[in-house]
C-alpha cells in the first residue's frame, strides 16, 4: 500500500490539525470514523450527515477485520468489541456484504438492549474527540466532562469566524454533523489522498497490535473474489502429468474434470493464493475444512508430498510461469534448482513456513486440529 506521508497543505484550512487526529492513536475509533466520514463524502457529496450512519458504517468497516480475518484491535479498542458482539447477537456471516452489516446495525441500534446503546455511546464520544486537536490549547487543562460541550460550542463559533476553521459542527437537534465548505471542497479534491492517509496509519495500528499475522493490507476491507485461475491451470496441468491424484484429507481419487482448491491454511488467515498453499480436494470435502485449521500431524506430511510431485510433474521449461510462487518461497534461483531438491529439503522448507502460521491462527481463535469424517 503506497500511501502519503503528509496530507496536502490548503492556506485556508489547518491540515495540520486533520494530521494530529492520528498521533499517539491507542484505540480504531478515529481511523474508522474518518474512513466513514469520506465514504459518506464519496457516495453522497452531502456536508450534512446523521451521526448514526457514520456509526453503522464504523462498524461495518470493523466487521471484516475483526469478524473474518480476525485481527486484534487492541484490548482497549471498543470498537473491535462492539463488531465481534453484534456478529454474535444478530444472523450475519462473518463475510456478509457491507450494506447489510450497515442497515442490520441501523436497525440494532433502535432495539433499546444493552449493546445498541453501546453502540449508540460511541456517537457521545468520537465525534468530539476526533476535532480535539482542532482545540488543543483552549482544552488544555479542561475536566473531561466539560470536554464535549466546549468542542461543540467551539466547532460552532469556528464556522462563524475563526482562524481555526473547525472540520464539522454539530446540530444536536436532528443528530447530524455538518461538514465546513470549506472543508468539504478540500476532501472532495484530495478524497483519494485523505483516504490513502487513513488507511496507511490504520494498517500500522493493525500491524502493532498483530506482529506475526501475515498480509494484514489484504485484511482491512470485505474480502474479495479468490483469484484461483492459476492454480486450477497448475493442478489440471498435474492431473494430466500424473498417474492419479488423491485426497490428502480423505483419500478419495479425483479427476482433472471435478475438483476444488484448498486452502491448507485457511484464505481468511493468509489472504492469498499462492500455488504453495494450495491442493486440490473433492467439493464435499472442501465445504467441510471450511476455514479450519487441518490436524498438522496427520496431514502435513501427505500434503507436502503432493506439492512435492505436482511440482516435479509440472515444472516444465515451457511452464516456469505457471510456478513462480514456489521460486519466490524457496529464494532460489530458477525452477531447476528446486527439480534437484531431494523431498526432504523441500519438505523442511515447507515446514518452515507452515507451522509457525499454524500457531499463530491457532492463538487467533481459528478452529484447529480439523479431520475429515466422511
Amino acid at each position: 500500500m503506497v500511501a502519503p506521508a503528509h496530507l496536502p497543505l490548503s492556506p485556508h484550512l489547518p491540515v495540520k490539525h486533520l494530521s494530529g487526529s492520528f498521533n499517539n492513536v491507542t484505540n480504531a475509533y478515529k481511523f474508522y470514523w474518518l474512513l466513514a466520514l469520506l465514504d459518506h463524502i464519496r457516495e453522497t457529496q452531502s456536508p450534512i450527515i446523521p451521526v448514526n450512519s457514520l456509526l453503522a458504517r464504523m462498524v461495518a468497516g470493523v466487521w471484516y477485520p475483526a469478524n473474518y480475518f480476525r485481527l486484534s484491535f487492541g484490548k482497549q479498542d471498543r470498537l473491535g468489541q462492539i463488531a465481534l458482539a453484534i456478529k454474535a447477537e444478530i444472523n450475519l456471516p462473518p463475510d456478509a456484504p457491507r450494506q447489510k452489516i450497515i442497515n442490520a446495525t441501523l436497525g440494532y441500534m433502535s432495539n433499546g438492549s444493552p449493546l445498541a446503546r453501546e453502540i449508540n455511546s460511541l456517537g457521545a464520544y468520537v465525534p468530539y474527540r476526533f476535532l480535539r486537536p482542532f482545540f488543543a490549547s483552549q482544552l488544555r487543562g479542561k475536566v473531561d466532562w466539560k470536554i464535549n460541550a466546549l468542542i461543540q460550542q467551539m466547532a460552532d463559533d469556528s464556522f462563524l469566524n475563526s482562524p481555526t476553521l473547525c472540520l464539522y459542527r454539530f446540530h444536536l437537534q436532528d443528530g447530524t454533523i455538518e461538514i465546513h465548505p470549506r472543508w468539504l471542497a478540500y476532501l472532495q479534491e484530495h478524497l483519494a489522498i485523505v483516504t490513502g492517509f487513513c488507511l496507511w496509519h490504520l494498517l500500522n495500528y493493525l500491524q502493532k497490535n498483530n506482529p506475526n499475522v501475515p498480509n494484514i493490507a489484504a485484511k482491512l476491507f470485505e474480502p474479495g473474489t479468490r483469484k484461483l485461475n492459476a492454480s486450477r491451470r497448475f493442478w489440471q496441468q498435474a492431473f494430466e502429468e500424473m498417474e492419479i491424484i488423491c485426497c490428502i484429507y480423505s483419500g478419495q481419487a479425483m479427476s482433472k474434470a471435478a475438483f476444488s482448491i484448498d486452502h491448507f491454511l485457511p484464505w481468511s488467515f493468509v489472504a492469498h493464493d499462492l500455488l504453495w498453499n494450495l491442493i486440490p480436494t473433492p467439493k464435499n470435502v472442501n465445504s467441510s475444512k471450511s476455514d479450519q485449521l487441518p490436524d498438522f500431524a496427520l496431514y502435513f506430511d501427505p500434503f507436502a508430498r503432493l506439492q512435492y510431485d505436482a511440482f516435479q510433474a509440472v515444472a516444465t521449461p515451457q511452464k516456469e510461469g505457471l510456478v513462480e510462487d514456489y521460486v519466490l518461497l524457496f529464494k532460489r534461483l530458477s525452477v531447476p534448482d528446486i527439480q534437484t531438491m531431494p523431498f526432504n529439503a523441500f519438505k523442511e522448507i515447507l515446514h518452515d513456513t507452515i507451522a509457525p502460521q499454524i500457531q499463530i491462527a491457532r492463538n487467533m481463535g481459528f478452529t484447529a486440529d480439523w479431520s475429515y469424517t466422511p
